[in-house]
């Protein structure tokens, strides 16, 4: 009985020490996805950076801030409150960093920082302006279709409509079709009942295409 009770109790050990190795590589496991993790949001966060600074280096006034601004709220769109805010203002250089001087927050957030940057870099307080002109643009002389429906798409962009996005898309193409300057292309358009504006251009260029031709045969009959 005492040697069956010593082997029990050394494969009792045993098996208690292969457990603890089991646990401790997990630990291991874990901290290094953990530091992994750790070091992919730092290499985020410098990359940010670095295209925030560029703002004030290399893009005073120009029309591209919208597209770092959106990159920037796109990558940091999962991260804590607190790491947003302290993030985009560690990165705010020159006139930029001058906006801390406009909140009066003693701790701004990141929602009061952006609302700011808005205001001083895009153009929120155009959306109107080119909500409006959305209803009214037309195609311009010698302008071509695909032109036309970039600068469709340009303005609903730039409107930016606070609703869903199956609405928005609905918005491009009865835009664009609205403004098409032959009326039977446009009536041929709105039939097919386009569920995105790429479509809208594509079937136009056809039916363009195909009067085009007509015209060609008709004019050597």
């Amino acid at each position: 009985m005492k040697v069956t009770i010593e082997e029990s109790n050394f494969k009792l050990e045993t098996k208690l020490k292969e457990l603890e190795q089991v646990v401790d590589e997990e630990i291991i496991q874990v901290h290094n996805e953990v530091k992994a993790v750790g070091e992919g949001i730092n290499l985020v966060k410098k990359e940010m950076n670095k295209k925030i600074e560029a703002w004030e280096q290399n893009l005073v006034g120009c029309p591209q801030r919208n597209t770092y601004l959106r990159q920037f709220e796109a990558v940091v769109r999962n991260w804590r409150e607190e790491d947003k805010a302290t993030s985009l203002i560690a990165a705010l250089r020159g006139e930029a960093l001058e906006l801390l001087r406009t909140i009066p927050e003693a701790s701004p957030n990141y929602v009061t920082l952006i609302s700011a940057l808005e205001r001083r870099y895009k153009d929120a307080h155009l959306q109107h302006v080119y909500q409006t002109q959305l209803k009214s643009r037309r195609p311009r002389f010698e302008e071509t279709l695909q032109q036309y429906e970039a600068d469709i798409s340009r303005m609903v962009n730039l409107a930016r409509l606070t609703v869903p996005a199956e609405v928005i898309k609905q918005l491009s193409v009865s835009s664009f079709i609205e403004g098409l300057r032959d009326p039977e292309i446009g009536q041929l358009d709105r039939l097919a009942r386009h569920k995105s504006i790429s479509e809208a251009l594509a079937h136009a260029l056809e039916i363009e295409a195909v009067k085009e031709a007509s015209r060609v045969v008709s004019g050597s009959r």
